[in-house]
């Protein structure tokens, strides 16, 4: 079993790298508010996205930031950075995985099973270009996942201790990792105070924690980004379907009766996504944390159940291969770097850091990479990283509500006036110069503060920011 898991894992470990270096810099703009939020921190700033304001938890994982901090004592090239955080953790997510099935496959009586679920959760992970891209994207995400497959591991080799402590860890990587620690009951040997008391104090702190820093006994993205309207129930119901549809054999999963924890925490975690509607990117990237210990649960329970006779321990390499091959099919990501618009705002970003006064507050949707980059205070205009906005709870027109809207709705026009910010920058480009006449928007909160403008109820004027002669961002400069 031993060397099956180590093969496993190799295979995991070869596709990852070949990925990650045929995708290097491919990071999402939010990596960049993991950035800037760690240059704060080294700068005695505290825990806050703009230094001198208040702190806001505007980044999704505790965890991953104080890997990212740490990590930059050794490197100060923050992409770089998470690329090598991130695919180091997925090759971690893969063979914890992968250790995870040949455990509980163990426990059948065929020698067969344990390497047979082994080898087959290495294969199908190494084939999914939907699983190897967390390796480039600069998130959070293959954290989680390394996290969910050692509660799976802790769990399937019946060790309590390092079943709490990977749940509590898996909290500390994203919010609804704290459903691992809240389901911790469902496993009998965990029944016992002296077990479970670490568990709920180790919920009460953080609580407790986020309450004496930031005024929330949430995170700031949870208001920020959270719907609860019938339309966001509807959007919810299709990103749930796109998740069975991306990574199918995780359905399997059900089929691990004695193991009802994992698939309980799974079910819940989908079940939010009917109040929050999902996500806007594809790849069902919230809901890969939890696809590599899923698939482990299911591939080591195929061949036990098929008991196809002298196919049984085929069953679960045959059935990686087949989903494995259609993933890389379906899924496939050609070779690529930073995207167009990712390098935009970190042009526009340098742009403003060139040309405006250190101080000048800028207001703007996507704050990563124009944030680092400016190095400049910055609003937020949807709210991830301002409390004010993100309680206001305002959405988008229910008839304009649709998938590319998630996590982008907030709002509050009248809030961000009064702050008055020297500079609007918006998500627009073109070729030529803009004008007023001719001035879009992007998003929802730009498209209310252009209202404004055009109205004379705002006192701002046009400002092109010409990256290059052919490059011209839509902006607004305060009279």
């Amino acid at each position: 079993m031993r060397l099956a898991i180590a093969i496993g894992t190799l295979i995991v470990a070869i596709a990852t790298l070949a990925f990650a270096w045929g995708h290097w810099d491919t990071v999402y703009d939010d990596a960049f508010i993991y950035l800037r939020y760690v240059r704060n921190l080294h700068a005695g700033c505290g825990p806050t996205f703009t230094c001198g304001a208040p702190p806001v938890e505007g980044f999704t994982s505790p965890l991953y930031l104080a890997v990212l901090w740490a990590g930059t004592f050794f490197s100060a090239h923050g992409v770089w950075l998470t690329q090598v955080v991130s695919t180091a953790l997925l090759v971690a997510a893969g063979g914890l995985a992968v250790g995870a099935a040949g455990v509980l496959a163990f426990r059948d009586d065929a020698w067969w099973s344990a390497p047979s679920a082994a080898l087959a959760t290495g294969i199908l992970l190494a084939l999914d270009p939907f699983v190897l891209l967390n390796a480039n994207i600069g998130m959070e995400t293959a954290l989680v996942a390394a996290c969910v497959s050692l509660v799976l591991l802790a769990h399937a080799a019946r060790r309590p201790g390092l079943l709490v402590g990977a749940a509590i860890a898996a909290m500390l990587a994203r919010p609804e990792g704290v459903l691992f620690v809240v389901a911790l009951p469902l496993v009998p040997e965990l029944r016992r105070v002296r077990t479970l008391a670490p568990a709920a104090a180790a919920i009460v702190v953080l609580t407790a924690a986020r309450y004496a820093i930031y005024g929330d006994v949430l995170p700031n993205t949870y208001y920020a980004k959270s719907g609860g309207t019938w339309q966001h129930a509807a959007l919810g119901a299709t990103y749930i379907k796109d998740c069975v549809l991306d990574f199918p054999v995780c359905v399997l999963a059900v089929l691990a009766c004695r193991t009802r924890y994992l698939p309980a925490v799974a079910l819940a975690w989908l079940a939010f996504f009917v109040r929050s509607g999902g996500d806007t990117f594809e790849y069902s990237r919230l809901w890969f944390p939890l696809v590599p210990a899923l698939t482990a649960l299911a591939l080591a329970h195929v061949g036990g159940i098929a008991r196809l006779g002298r196919l049984a321990p085929i069953a679960a390499p045959a059935i990686a291969l087949v989903a494995g091959l259609r993933a890389a099919i379906w899924h496939h990501i050609p070779d690529q770097g930073t995207s167009p618009r990712v390098i935009e705002w970190m042009n526009t970003g340098t742009w403003l850091h060139r040309h405006v006064p250190p101080g000048t507050l800028v207001a703007t949707v996507p704050i990563g990479a124009i944030g680092y980059y400016a190095n400049l205070p910055v609003l937020d205009l949807v709210g991830l990283t301002d409390r004010t906005i993100a309680h206001a709870g305002r959405t988008v027109p229910a008839e304009l509500l649709t998938k590319s809207w998630i996590g982008h709705e907030r709002h509050d026009t009248e809030y961000v006036l009064a702050r008055a910010p020297k500079l609007i920058v918006t998500t627009m480009s073109r070729s030529t110069p803009w004008t007023l006449a001719d001035a879009r928007a992007g998003f929802w909160a730009d498209w209310l503060l252009l209202q404004e403008i055009k109205a004379g109820r705002a006192p701002y004027h046009v400002l092109d920011i010409a990256l290059a002669p052919d490059e011209h961002v839509l902006a607004f400069e305060r009279d």
